[in-house]
């Protein structure tokens, strides 16, 4: 969890599974060591990274596959989701 009542992770894989599934990525921080993406906060998104990370999620795969390359991009540019 981040200071700002967010939920931060550098796992991009796990941000596309979020961003999938119609969670909002709020911005991407570059300025720590590696970036992360940042969520708002709520139980119901620590759950469904639980349920990727435990290896029970279910997501559409071409719906995954163009947000995780999408992610990728803007990581290489250094921009924010609706910057790309």
């Amino acid at each position: 969890m981040g200071q700002d009542n967010t939920y931060r992770t550098s796992d991009t894989t796990l941000s596309a599974f979020l961003i999938t599934e119609q969670w909002v990525l709020l911005y991407v921080d570059y300025t720590p060591q590696r970036f992360e993406f940042a969520f708002p906060m709520s139980a119901e998104i620590q759950e469904a990274a639980n349920r990727y990370i435990s290896g029970n999620a279910l997501t559409e795969p071409s719906a995954f596959s163009r947000v995780h390359r999408k992610l990728l991009r803007i990581i290489r540019k250094q921009c924010q989701w609706e910057e790309d």
